[in-house]
């Protein structure tokens, strides 16, 4: 395990061999892919090969790979360029010589910026898996794809300098919802067998005003529908990019249900599709909040090529994805919820049989587990839809290489047919 020679100098041979014992996945990432094979794309992010005063540009591979130690390490651009002047590891790994400058936090976010505007990043995560899957990486046809989705939190307000009067229009509108479920609230608990289910249901709809109402409210200001997946998806691919440098407020941030830890989020949803075999990320999608889940099933099943198998969990059960699933003759493995009228016997049974679903399945949430954790990507620093895909399609591009030298390291790097 090495990096790859780049610089001759003796500085750079002592650097090297300072590294020999260093155990870092970061040494292994070029014998995963060729990093050459992407200058053709990134040549094309418009930035000149000179500087104002006439000195040589950074070079764009080494650009890329300062972009991926970001993501693996939670670095803000200035914390980039600081740690660039200190860091051994970090500095062989981009490729800098001692005897070069570091590019500055303003450099390194006029490069990102670059593969924005020029439509760089989608080309990026293509071309790297296409060398995976030429490598025999990832699963060509055939395989079984694992879909989840999760929230990544901003701490971006929406609405700022509200009037007291607009607070006051808000509040009431709230209350005046909660009031009525006040109502049916009571009408239950006085009943002859209250419903458990039925005062739950009514207690969480008394939440959920009170959280997405924001929601609602944002939507009519900004004349949009982001509950509709499409809403997302047009201003992705029209790059509609909100961002507003002298007022950086997020006016695209939204309020989102994670069920399975039973609270509300603010922030963007992102989806994505998992290669079960070798648990690489095959397709990604970024959405606003409040977006289903289940909107995303058609866009993945168009887009990836190949499948032989779907597995989700039962968020995703739902008649429209079962028809979809068997008109593309793919396998239906998303998991069954468990129906009101079934015996504890029939819910033991219904358990048992949805064991290998949920075990096979689990996979892709170790994806995530890797990209929030290991990465620490669970909160975004970026403003807007458009910015926030972008960062979203570069984590998975690093959460792939990071997962497979990984593999490589502990001996487990298995070539799939």
């Amino acid at each position: 395990m090495a990096f790859k020679d780049s610089s001759n100098t003796f500085s750079d041979i002592a650097v090297t061999s300072r590294l020999e014992k260093v155990n870092s996945f970061l040494k292994e990432l070029d014998s995963i892919i060729d990093f050459e094979k992407l200058r053709p794309i990134l040549n094309k992010n418009g930035v000149a090969k000179s500087n104002v005063a006439g000195a040589p540009a950074y070079d764009n591979v080494l650009m890329f790979r300062i972009l991926l130690l970001q993501k693996y390490y939670n670095l803000s651009d200035q914390a980039t360029q600081d740690v660039l002047y200190v860091n051994l590891l970090f500095i062989r790994f981009v490729g800098l010589s001692l005897e070069e400058s570091v590019p500055d936090e303003s450099t390194i976010g006029r490069f990102r910026n670059s593969l924005l505007k020029a439509k760089l990043y989608d080309k990026l995560f293509d071309s790297i898996n296409k060398q995976l899957e030429s490598k025999n990486l990832i699963a060509k046809t055939g395989k079984s794809i694992l879909v989840d989705a999760t929230l990544i939190k901003s701490e971006n307000t929406q609405i700022k300098n509200k009037t007291k009067e607009e607070y006051k229009e808000e509040k009431e509108k709230v209350q005046a919802l909660n009031k009525e479920l006040d109502t049916q609230l009571d009408e239950e608990l006085k009943s002859k067998a209250p419903s458990k289910k039925k005062i739950k249901k009514i207690l969480n709809a008394k939440v959920h005003n009170s959280k997405t109402y924001k929601n609602s409210q944002l939507d009519a200001i900004q004349d949009v529908d982001t509950k509709d997946i499409k809403t997302s998806q047009s201003i992705i691919e029209n790059e509609e990019d909100s961002y507003d440098h002298k007022d950086r407020i997020d006016s695209e941030v939204r309020i989102g249900y994670h069920a399975s830890k039973k609270q509300y989020t603010q922030g963007y949803k992102v989806h994505i599709a998992v290669d079960e075999e070798s648990g690489v990320i095959v397709d990604k999608q970024t959405t606003f909040a409040n977006t289903s889940d289940i909107d995303t099933v058609e866009t993945f099943v168009q887009e990836i090529e190949g499948i032989g198998a779907f597995y989700a969990d039962k968020a995703y059960n739902s008649k429209e994805v079962d028809t979809l699933l068997k008109s593309k003759n793919i396998q239906n493995m998303v998991c069954l919820k468990e129906k009101q009228n079934l015996t504890q016997e029939q819910i033991k049974q219904q358990r048992e049989d949805e064991e290998p679903k949920h075990k096979i399945r689990a996979k892709v949430e170790h994806r995530f587990a890797d990209i929030k954790t290991q990465m620490k990507q669970s909160t975004t620093r970026f403003v807007g839809l458009v910015r926030n895909n972008m960062n979203f399609t570069l984590v998975c591009i690093a959460a792939n290489l990071r997962l497979l030298a990984f593999k490589k390291m502990k001996g487990n790097l298995e070539l799939v047919e």
